[in-house]
């Protein structure tokens, strides 16, 4: 049986984690909160899903971040899930490493571009990346998970998964039919592309949310606060072409449309119509990564996102002042200087 770690069970790691575990996957999950193991260890881990799609309530094996040294004495690991915030991943990485078999694969299960991190600790043979289409999930209490966004299907997988070169592999069919436990999972040749095209999605909505306050539907049904998240996308997609990538459709948005949207009257209008569209299809407390960080005191991952989008724009050429300016905002109300309001809005478009 293939053996599986992931370290990071919050929202999604957490989420991924105990449908494997229902499934029967023999799966451990590390996390360094202390309340949440020993939550999960007490009273397993529960998921609860929109209109009951993607609950579950399960034990799971859960350790905390220093018990996981206790692996030594077991065989060794097939798969690592590394599904911590940005920021940690390198560290996650060098934990988990000496535990994994020689053949192992791991696998960045994250918000933004981390495969080279964990590839210049691992080695990059042995990495590959999921793309997060199409879940939307929040840790909301120690052992329990909220899913705020209907499940994939055919059309709008809910992951995708793809090996950095591109081509198809046995071990990227396994890492399938692992996720596919909890949400649909589709192979894809286009590693580069998928991350980038989640990155606009998360650049144009995670941030927008982060410094105003706003859910992601009161942030859709914003008119100032949507027309930044228009311009924030069409900018990220014109870097991410700059870059020679070839993005995919993701988050139920025509990112061709987008691309054209801050020039052409009718694609702004076509694309207001699906982002209107998505937010009716979100519960109506769902919130974003960041804005989650921001509500809870916490540190964003905002420069793996729009920090990430504004250092690739400005090596390539492309104007990306508003990504810059997102991201020095929610910068100045981590570090306590501003707090989160829709005001900032004027300030990021003037």
């Amino acid at each position: 049986m293939t053996r599986v770690c992931i370290v990071g069970a919050g929202a999604v790691g957490g989420y991924v984690g105990a449908h494997m575990a229902k499934a029967g996957v023999d799966v451990t999950l590390v996390d360094a909160w202390p309340e949440h193991v020993e939550a999960m260890r007490r009273d397993g881990l529960r998921v609860e899903g929109m209109d009951g799609a993607g609950a579950v309530h399960t034990a799971v094996r859960a350790l905390h971040v220093g018990e996981l040294q206790r692996c030594v004495r077991e065989q060794p690991f097939d798969v690592a899930f590394i599904a911590v915030k940005s920021y940690d991943t390198r560290w996650a990485t060098e934990l988990v490493l000496p535990y994994l078999a020689p053949t192992a694969c791991l696998v960045s299960l994250q918000n933004g571009i981390h495969e080279d991190v964990i590839a210049s600790v691992a080695g990059f043979g042995r990495v590959l990346g999921v793309s997060v289409s199409a879940l939307a999930a929040e840790l909301v209490a120690p052992g329990r998970i909220v899913r705020n966004s209907p499940l994939g299907d055919e059309k709008k997988a809910g992951m995708r998964v793809g090996e950095m070169h591109g081509q198809v592999t046995p071990r990227a069919q396994l890492l399938a039919a692992l996720l596919a436990h909890g949400d649909s999972c589709k192979l894809t040749s286009n590693l580069w592309g998928e991350r980038w095209s989640k990155l606009t999605i998360n650049a144009m909505r995670n941030g927008v949310c982060a410094l105003t306050g706003l859910t992601g539907r009161q942030r859709d049904l914003d008119e100032v606060a949507r027309d930044l998240t228009v311009r924030l996308g069409s900018s990220c997609i014109r870097v991410g072409r700059a870059l020679g990538l070839a993005l995919e459709p993701v988050g139920g948005l025509d990112l061709e449309v987008l691309a054209r949207a801050e020039e052409d009257r009718a694609a702004y209008d076509a694309i207001t119509q699906q982002i209107m569209a998505v937010a009716y299809s979100r519960s109506d407390a769902q919130r974003p990564s960041m804005g989650q960080d921001i509500q809870k005191g916490r540190r964003t991952e905002t420069e793996a996102i729009n920090g990430l989008v504004a250092r690739r724009g400005e090596e390539v050429g492309v104007d990306v002042r508003l990504h810059r300016r997102v991201n020095g905002v929610i910068g100045r109300i981590e570090r306590g200087e501003a707090v989160p309001s829709p005001s900032h809005l004027a300030q990021i478009l003037a």
